[in-house]
């Protein structure tokens, strides 16, 4: 996955991902949301096939890059976690 920071200040950043759609963006705006510290995470695309969608992110008191890498960090664990339990329920 190749990232593009556009804008970034202290409470906002402007990430432009590369050949991602809304799998992974939705995904990654619903645990933001989660978030307390977050304002505002969402993104848009011009044209779902063709385009790079722009992700907004936006909070309170806290680097939107940290509180990003941290949504990312739990994501990856549920899907480690739903592994393990998927193969252990299906041996």
């Amino acid at each position: 996955m190749n990232l593009k920071i556009i804008k970034k200040t202290d409470d906002q950043a402007i990430i432009e991902f590369m050949g991602e759609g809304h799998t992974i963006l939705n995904l990654l705006r619903t645990e933001l949301l989660a978030d307390e510290r977050v304002l505002m995470a969402t993104y848009d695309t011009k044209f779902p096939i063709m385009d790079n969608p722009v992700f907004r992110l936006t909070t309170k008191d806290a680097d939107p890059i940290v509180v990003l890498r941290e949504a990312a960090a739990r994501i990856i664990g549920q899907c480690q976690e739903f592994s393990e339990k998927y193969a252990e329920a299906v041996n």
